[in-house]
């Protein structure tokens, strides 16, 4: 394997991954259709409940028929949740499209990272894995955020041509899935169709002998869910609260990409941050409460300010939490249990959802990103009661 070309190639992957003009507006797109909130809710709704129960078979999917063909898949599915939506008429349609979309990111993630680490691995480069990691993750922000930038450019376009494009970089990220190399341990899998049963039984059993064995991984994995969580929907709730504050309508597209800046930055940052893992990973998650809870402030460049800063701390944890992960994950079940760490996840969205937004609903949108800092940090909080009566104990 040439690690140099395999790492230009998912390089390039992570920023088609990242790319999604409709995706960026996908609430704002459905609105002008005519869907209503409850309605946008509902295909939410189906988007994580889709996504909670196929995450884990998409990682043993990954596991056990390997990583490309995989990522390839997971392309490929991408590129016909686009084409649903734009067939759509109803709402039948829009959640059609939202599982698709739902599963596409299931087989994508999980693979990526377990694609990413086993190459590494294979010339003697895992120690590069977490600069690595944020190279991606900076290129996946980058992506996204030039999107964000661009979203009075989708609006214009009309949401059919919206996710026309959405399609164009599914189809080339299927093309650049196609031409990665597969790491011995996926060409291994790839070779055991025949055993599909019996390996399915075995990868099973082993991966939950795996997190019975490993509580700290298992925690690792719902702190990484709740954060994320959290970040992502307060990041959705401050765009409304930051207009509420009063910022033109024609400068969210730059105040998101803010954000997406000090997201990079925190990803960017995250392998010259030293010190204990367990020390990073709760001043990031309190940095991400805090600056939650200070975004429902009724100032606008404090709202903003503080929104950035949820954005950074989570970049940096996102990074920091994989890599240590990474290292402890065995290769044969790298994808799967990347996934079980998505999965945690989509199990924070189930509740937190709807839970948020009855809060915005009773004390409006400052009032549900109050709730959702303060709930991160009362968690941060019982969690380091907790593991301080365990080593006592």
């Amino acid at each position: 394997m040439k690690i140099k070309h395999q790492l230009r190639a998912l390089y390039l992957l992570e920023a088609v991954s990242g790319f999604g003009l409709a995706q960026v507006i996908w609430v704002v797109l459905l609105a002008g259709r005519g869907f209503s909130l409850a309605q946008i809710g509902l295909a939410e709704g189906f988007f994580h409940l889709v996504s909670f129960f196929c995450e884990v078979p998409s990682g043993m999917a990954a596991d056990l028929f390997g990583r490309k063909r995989t990522l390839a898949a997971g392309m490929a599915v991408r590129a016909l949740a686009c084409l649903a939506m734009i067939a759509s008429r109803g709402i039948g349609g829009v959640c059609l499209a939202m599982g698709l979309s739902a599963l596409s990111y299931n087989l994508i993630s999980g693979t990526r990272e377990a694609i990413t680490y086993d190459s590494l691995l294979q010339a003697n480069r895992a120690g590069d894995y977490e600069r690595v990691a944020g190279r991606m993750g900076v290129l996946f922000r980058a992506s996204a955020m030039g999107c964000s930038v661009c979203a009075g450019a989708a609006l214009a376009l009309g949401w059919r041509l919206a996710y026309l494009t959405d399609l164009a970089a599914a189809l080339t990220g299927l093309v650049l899935a196609l031409g990665l190399t597969e790491p011995p341990c996926g060409q291994k899998a790839s070779a055991a169709l025949r055993e599909f049963r019996a390996r399915l039984r075995r990868h099973v059993a082993d991966t939950g002998s795996f997190l019975r064995c490993n509580p700290a991984a298992v925690e690792k994995m719902l702190l990484d869910g709740a954060c994320g969580c959290c970040a992502y929907f307060g990041g959705q709730l401050l765009q409304q609260r930051l207009m509420e504050l009063g910022l033109p309508g024609g400068l969210l597209g730059p105040a998101l990409a803010v954000m997406g800046l000090a997201g990079m930055a925190g990803s960017a940052l995250a392998s010259r941050v030293g010190g204990r893992f367990g020390r990073v990973a709760v001043v990031c998650a309190a940095g991400i409460g805090c600056s939650l809870a200070l975004a429902g402030a009724p100032v606008l460049g404090l709202a903003l300010t503080a929104g950035a800063a949820a954005t950074f701390w989570d970049g940096l944890l996102e990074v920091k939490m994989t890599a240590r992960l990474n290292r402890d994950f065995p290769s044969d079940r790298r994808a799967t249990l990347v996934s079980v760490q998505s999965m945690a996840y989509s199990l924070a969205m189930l509740p937190v959802s709807p839970l948020a937004g009855a809060l915005c609903d009773r004390f409006g949108y400052s009032g549900g990103m109050a709730a959702l800092g303060l709930g991160l940090l009362s968690l941060v909080a019982a969690g380091l009661v907790l593991t301080g009566i365990r080593k006592r104990t």
